[in-house]
């Protein structure tokens, strides 16, 4: 049943694709004023941002999947993202590209050319920034792309796949040419159509240019950036606000039909439908635990991370049994101890690189195993006291898929000032950036009426962790800024698997080298996504499939 309603959602994008165009073509023939063949500009523009949202976001469908599983956050069981194993054929890989095109992105293209004519200027430059940001996504997760040849329909329906580099520079170009146009008057007023910061333009222009900060410091291993980071640092004129209102997100809300929840937490809080599974590395590192014997970042530092009952909903409350044999828990279905370290805390997962290995891997825990919760998807806090997961519980979807915060705007800096390619406290910006993190936790509990971390807790926390900084080698510290990063990225891992390709951080689990009977990976990490192999097959302008674990595959940026 999941299978099939996720191929009819992607049979049914696809198909709006010909759709569109046969209906222009048809509708060439005649001129009826009570159908118009443009779609007002507020109706494209809520209709890209939703779609947008979506392609981008971590549910299943989203850009997001892949990473969130090859970053060792959330993965689903099977033979697939498990062990790296993904291909062009792969719904997860279809379905965020195929929204993109056929919807979000050609929404966009037409509202910048309705605006340009109708000098709609506003509408213009926030269309531009959203294709500039959602664009440079693309290439950071597929490399080279249709670009400057796309959306041009009947003009060229086999347009070409754009180096990754070009890409990247024509994107910061488009993002300098929108900021030019959100500062021209308008014919029009940007109004409530903009669901993300409400035709505030000052929050657009900031966060414009908060993406080519980001750009910018992706490219700084391969080019020298340090006049556009400095300027753009010194000029401060990035997302900023302490209350989270600059933060580039989508909020959505708890209406059910039409449903207008969090597609993850639909996915994840539907009772016995839970798609994925959190990653046992992922929260040992959080809980300051190490039974993989590579590993032990949270252990190393004696901390255990206050956030974890925002993050996980554990079903099972401690001392429970788990419904079926289960390979990562507590007590399994007869009470036996599988994991000593996880006594009494109700956590259940599987291990990645398990399958067909783990002899308890592929039992069913649909009532057991820890989901996704508050803090990423909109679920419920984790109070302890188990209870299967439903619909009606916690925010009920009504939550913010996040994307760029104040956060990432910190860890970019800390980035930025170590490694000298700008001027500026590496200290200060990792700890900012920290709080930050922590910050954004506590207004999403605000919202959901649970109690917040207390600022002692998150003191202490800080402390330790800039207390080793203070000791380490440069290797160490850019280390703990990519994990402290990677840890608060919990829910839109695209810029962490981004961040990982290019540093080496976070340390990730090896499945060879770990002490676990259970595990072994046969695949090697992939540098990028593969391309759709429809696509390739229908479009004579695309290049041959890559080999994604190849020096072949990697984005422009990554030098290594």
């Amino acid at each position: 049943m999941k299978t099939t309603y996720k191929y009819k959602y992607l049979v049914l994008c696809i198909g709006l694709l010909f759709t569109v165009t046969a209906c222009n073509e048809f509708l060439d023939i005649n001129t009826d004023p009570n159908n118009p063949t443009e779609a007002p500009l507020p109706l494209l523009m809520t209709s890209a941002q939703v779609d947008i949202a979506g392609a981008l976001g971590s549910s299943i469908g989203g850009l997001s999947a892949i990473p969130q599983a090859y970053m060792h956050q959330m993965f689903q069981r099977g033979t697939t993202e498990g062990d790296y194993g993904v291909n062009g054929a792969d719904f997860e890989i279809i379905t965020p590209w195929t929204i993109l095109y056929t919807l979000g992105l050609n929404d966009l293209e037409q509202i910048i050319i309705q605006g340009e004519t109708l000098e709609a200027w506003s509408h213009v430059g926030v269309a531009q920034i959203i294709k500039a940001y959602a664009f440079s996504l693309m290439v950071d997760m597929y490399g080279d792309v249709p670009y400057t040849e796309a959306f041009q329909h009947t003009e060229n329906i086999a347009p070409a796949y754009e180096d990754d580099e070009a890409v990247y520079d024509k994107l910061l170009l488009l993002l300098d040419d929108a900021i030019e146009n959100l500062a021209t008057a308008p014919s029009v007023a940007l109004g409530g159509e903009d669901l993300i910061y409400a035709g505030d333009l000052d929050k657009w222009r900031k966060f414009a240019k908060s993406v080519k900060l980001k750009m910018y410091t992706q490219m700084r291993l391969v080019r020298n950036v340090s006049t556009e980071v400095n300027a753009l640092l010194t000029e401060g004129d990035l997302i900023s606000a302490a209350d989270g209102s600059d933060d580039f997100q989508f909020v959505y809300n708890n209406v059910a039909a039409p449903d207008n929840r969090n597609p993850a937490f639909t996915q994840e809080w539907t009772t016995g439908a839970s798609q994925y599974y959190i990653n046992p590395y992922f929260y040992e590192t959080l809980a300051g635990l190490n039974t993989f014997g590579h590993r032990g970042y949270g252990e190393d530092l004696a901390l255990v991370d206050p956030r974890i009952p925002y993050y996980f909903y554990n079903q099972l409350a401690p001392g429970d049994n788990a419904e079926n044999p289960c390979a990562y828990c507590d007590l399994d279905v007869n009470g036996n101890n599988i994991v000593p370290e996880l006594t009494n805390t109700g956590f259940l997962s599987i291990y990645m690189f398990s399958f067909n290995i783990d002899p308890s891997e592929g039992f069913d825990q649909s009532s057991s195993q820890t989901v996704a919760g508050l803090y990423p998807v909109g679920g419920a806090y984790d109070t302890g006291a188990g209870g299967t997961v439903a619909a009606t519980q916690g925010l009920q979807g009504a939550s913010t898929q996040r994307f760029l915060g104040l956060d990432a705007i910190h860890y970019l800096a800390a980035e930025l000032y170590l490694s000298g390619d700008a001027t500026g406290d590496d200290v200060a910006a990792l700890s900012a950036a920290i709080q930050a993190s922590f910050d954004k936790v506590n207004s999403i509990a605000a919202t959901a009426g649970a109690d917040p971390i207390p600022q002692a807790d998150i003191d202490t926390y800080i402390t330790t962790v800039m207390n080793d900084y203070a000791i380490q080698t440069d290797a160490g510290k850019m280390e703990h800024i990519m994990t402290q990063k990677w840890i608060a990225s919990f829910g839109f891992a695209c810029d962490a698997y981004t961040d990982y390709r290019r540093t080496g951080y976070p340390e990730i689990h090896d499945g060879n080298t770990d002490n676990l009977a259970v595990t072994v990976q046969v695949r090697d990490f992939p540098y990028a996504f593969p391309w759709v192999n429809s696509n390739l097959e229908i479009n004579p302008s695309a290049p041959s499939q890559k080999e994604i674990a190849t020096s072949a595959a990697r984005i422009f940026w990554d030098p290594s």
